[in-house]
């Protein structure tokens, strides 16, 4: 008998939904959803109905996939993510990465929302990540780690056309490096303490792993957080998750215009 192919399923019912070949895939992560306009959008399925898909539980990820494009270049988007908080495994997080791979998906663009670290930032700030630390939970991203540990994961050039892009447009890009952290709880002052001793500007729970998935895979990557809060260590200091998708959703607009020109002029160019 054939041995079961979860992949080959899941790729075979996304082609009959329309979804063909792309060079580009993008994650939008929390309160980045409205970015998927950018995008002409072919086809939109949501991750409930894709078979062996992972579903998004959190509050500011849609949960949809879609298949579209941007000028001549063909783009996969994940509108939503999941995390391992939510219950799912290394694998399964990794897993969306391998069906874009089987479309042909060559680059990765990934976006998230960010606590700030770095006394310099303000709410709202883009950063494009230079590196990330993960210094909490390698035990949790498995095989992703030992098969990746000392390589680069953030490709230069894309970085680069980004914050070119960012100069021309008048918007402002940061460039930093970010911490993962397994959620689900917000960071204590003591975890904060010690990701800021290592050099981290911002801090996220997400974003790491599909990296180095990606990075596993081959992709070139490159990776935008929207600074939500930043931290000034008052006492009794909270974050409230509605105000990170606030804070988020109002950048979407910039975001929008630096993703769709970013997949655009490298698509242009290659």
């Amino acid at each position: 008998m054939p041995r079961h192919d979860p992949l080959s399923e899941t790729t075979d019912f996304l082609g009959s939904q329309g979804f063909s070949t792309a060079r580009f895939g993008l994650i939008l992560g929390t309160g980045f959803g409205a970015c998927v306009q950018a995008v002409e959008q072919k086809s939109v399925v949501s991750y409930r109905s894709i078979p062996h898909f992972p579903a998004s539980t959190v509050k500011g990820h849609e949960g949809n996939l879609v298949y579209g494009g941007r000028g001549d270049a063909s783009v996969i988007v994940m509108q939503g993510r999941v995390h391992l908080y939510e219950g799912y495994d290394i694998r399964q997080i990794a897993y969306p990465l391998e069906v874009m791979h089987r479309f042909g998906v060559e680059v990765l663009i990934v976006t998230n929302a960010a606590g700030g670290l770095n006394p310099r930032y303000e709410a709202g700030d883009l950063m494009a990540v230079r590196h990330h630390i993960h210094p909490i939970g390698r035990k949790q991203m498995g095989d992703l780690t030992a098969e990746t540990d000392g390589d680069p994961c953030y490709d230069d050039a894309l970085r680069e056309s980004l914050l070119k892009i960012s100069i021309q447009r008048k918007l402002p890009v940061q460039q930093g490096i970010l911490a993962w952290m397994p959620g689900p709880s917000f960071e204590t002052r003591a975890e904060i303490s010690l990701l800021k001793s290592l050099g981290a500007d911002a801090v996220t729970m997400s974003t790491v792993p599909e990296v180095l998935a990606g990075r596993r895979l081959g992709m070139r990557t490159a990776a935008l957080s929207c600074i939500s809060n930043v931290w000034t260590g008052r006492k009794g200091e909270t974050v409230d998750t509605d105000d990170v998708v606030s804070t988020v959703e109002s950048s979407a607009g910039r975001c929008s215009d630096l993703l769709a020109r970013l997949v655009r002029r490298m698509a242009h160019r290659e």
